[in-house]
């Protein structure tokens, strides 16, 4: 919530500055003498358009449209998206011009001066709000913004919780349904459960084949619960989608998921294609549990120690499934997985085999 309503105060003020100089040029242009009216009147329309078009460009992306959207291919989706946008910000133009200036007469000047002015930066605008969108959404949010804030330029330290995702029986529906089409099939299983990580805090890494690494900042037992309840909007969403995916590909997919936390160092890394890298004990743990998952046939399975670090939401417990002794440690570690309201381990589906 903190993080959206920043973004949105974000907006506005962007709006309200855009807008100020926009009011400057236009007084040029329809050759008025508004003195201080004008970045005034300019930087209020920018708020305007920038609350409207930030609304209905989340509700767009919400709703079936949006994910639409994203399923496009990447030049397609851009190219709808800046049309979308630049649709979006001319309409709140032209209202705000209708709503905020009752003269009838300027009005009428602004349509017969005014009106390609505002159409060329409104499309200008689309292309460069889309750009910059599409930059961030291919490098991520938050390593943008580090990359930005110098923040990972000498390593440093961090707690975070990591959770490794891959496809259930993955060698087998590869086998079946052919590379091409099981890549299909991943693309889609990730693009379904995006919104679910994006809504409960969490940062995708990377994404490795058919396994996708993600991770929360530790915030302590309160602060982690966001960490289960997207794992239970995943399972959920997967559940919804079932009927999908049997009538695509003949297939229902599920996840197995490994959990742990600890301490990791993080720091930029590369020159061509320069990322934020973490490395610790912690990861190669959260893919000890991964494995673990194959062997137990489960779904998820975390360590005791990550486990006490996270406060369960309603409805969501623990049950132990063994003590051992993982690889490349010394000391036996204690797995555990979750369990649903009635007390049964928490399951993604099962992955059911293409009819052959």
């Amino acid at each position: 919530m903190k993080r959206t309503f920043g973004s949105f105060v974000f907006v506005l003020v962007a709006g309200a500055i855009i807008g100020a100089l926009y009011g400057l040029m236009m007084n040029e242009i329809l050759d008025q003498n508004w003195g201080l009216k004008a970045p005034i009147r300019g930087a209020v329309r920018g708020m305007v358009v920038a609350s409207v078009a930030v609304v209905l460009e989340v509700w767009i992306s919400n709703s079936a449209i949006g994910r639409w959207q994203r399923s496009l291919k990447f030049r397609r989706g851009v190219a709808l998206r800046v049309i979308i946008t630049c649709l979006i910000i001319y309409v709140a133009l032209a209202s705000s011009h209708l709503v905020l200036i009752g003269d009838r007469e300027i009005y009428v000047q602004w349509f017969q001066n005014g009106f390609a002015p505002d159409f060329l930066f409104a499309l200008g605008a689309g292309v460069v709000i889309q750009v910059m969108l599409q930059a961030r959404r291919l490098i991520g949010g938050r390593t943008l913004t580090y990359f930005l804030l110098g923040r990972y330029a000498r390593p440093t330290e961090e707690r975070r919780i990591f959770v490794l995702a891959d496809l259930k029986d993955s060698t087998t529906i590869t086998e079946t349904l052919g590379d091409q089409r099981a890549l299909e099939l991943i693309t889609g299983v990730f693009l379904d459960i995006d919104a679910a990580i994006k809504r409960n805090r969490g940062v995708i890494h990377n994404y490795v084949g058919d396994e996708i690494i993600m991770s929360w900042l530790d915030r302590g037992p309160d602060g982690n619960m966001p960490l289960l309840q997207c794992i239970y909007e995943i399972f959920q969403t997967l559940s919804v989608r079932q009927a999908h995916y049997l009538k695509k590909y003949g297939v229902a997919p599920a996840l197995r998921l490994g959990i742990a936390g600890g301490p990791v160092a993080v720091g930029e890394c590369g020159w061509e294609k320069r990322q934020v890298v973490y490395i610790g004990d912690t990861i190669n743990k959260a893919k000890r549990m991964q494995e673990a998952c194959k062997r137990h046939d489960l779904s998820v399975i975390l360590d005791a120690e990550t486990a006490r670090g996270i406060t369960m939401p309603m409805g969501i417990g623990i049950a132990a499934v063994e003590e051992a002794t993982l690889r490349g440690r010394a000391e036996a570690t204690k797995m555990l997985t979750l369990t649903g309201p009635d007390g049964s381990a928490l399951e993604a589906l099962p992955s059911l085999p293409v009819p052959a």
